[in-house]
């Protein structure tokens, strides 16, 4: 239930409350991603002739396929993380962002107009996916996180969580 109330927060501090979601949204997404990845991998292996021995080099094209590259730098300028993500061909709403007190997750979906997140598409219907997951070495405040999109640009403030010696006390 705490996860709820903390993602009920952010979203009253972001300026794109949309792009806040639960992890179990997050993990619903990445596995019909990754059945994709694993669809494309298995016809990659049917396309040789069911020569075994190629898996890891039919997954990795598969992935090459599914997933694009983005640039995401995550900063640490002090007392808040800054990830700043380059998100051209993403609309607002194709983008989703999870927070946890050690973990920051990034996923897109650059799909056709009106199709859900959620949903996996059609070959021809997507232009591209992209996932992002950092461990953080210090705690976060999920409740104080915001995001902000300017010029096909993601930015992530996480706010760390400050300890007592940190804090002067």
């Amino acid at each position: 239930m705490r996860q709820q109330s903390s993602a009920a927060t952010q979203m009253k501090k972001s300026n794109f409350d949309h792009l806040f979601v639960s992890q179990d949204e997050i993990d619903r997404h990445m596995k019909s991603v990754f059945d994709l990845v694993a669809r494309r991998a298995y016809e990659l292996f049917e396309s040789r002739g069911n020569e075994h021995g190629h898996d890891s080099e039919d997954w990795f094209q598969a992935e090459s396929e599914v997933f694009q590259p983005v640039t995401i730098e995550l900063g640490d300028p002090g007392d808040t993380y800054i990830a700043v993500a380059s998100v051209s061909g993403y609309r607002p709403e194709d983008l989703k962002i999870n927070v946890q007190p050690r973990c920051l997750t990034i996923c897109g979906l650059s799909c056709a107009e009106g199709a859900e997140f959620s949903e996996p598409q059609e070959e021809s219907q997507r232009s591209g996916r992209f996932f992002f997951s950092s461990s953080l070495p210090t705690e976060i405040d999920p409740a104080a996180v915001s995001a902000d999109i300017r010029q096909d640009v993601l930015e992530v403030r996480l706010p760390k969580v400050l300890s007592h010696t940190e804090l002067g006390d």
